[in-house]
């Protein structure tokens, strides 16, 4: 099975971020699980990262972007040859007009 190196755009740093802030209005054990949980399923990518589905947005498909839903989140996505390059972070609801 093919391996893929997993790749965090600096915006996508910058969501992780911005949700790691709203996490911190949990209890720190359910805000640790829910960090452990984002994390664990951002290096899940490595492995058959063509799993997850296309966006409904046009646009975004064009491009060749997938998502990844982890609880409230959504990780948005790239791959690109041997790499997933994770573009954004962001908390489900959020619209995609606004990602680049």
């Amino acid at each position: 099975m093919e391996r893929y190196n997993v790749r965090i755009y600096p915006a996508a740093l910058r969501d992780l971020g911005a949700v790691v802030e709203e996490l911190n209005s949990l209890p720190p054990a359910e805000a640790l699980r829910c960090f452990d949980l984002l994390t664990e399923q951002c290096r899940s990518l490595a492995l058959m990262p063509e799993r997850c589905p296309r966006p409904r947005d046009l646009a975004l498909r064009a491009r060749g972007c997938r998502y990844l839903r982890v609880d409230s989140c959504l990780v948005l996505y790239l791959i690109s040859g041997g790499e997933v390059q994770i573009l954004r972070i962001l908390r489900a609801g959020a619209g995609w007009d606004a990602l680049f």
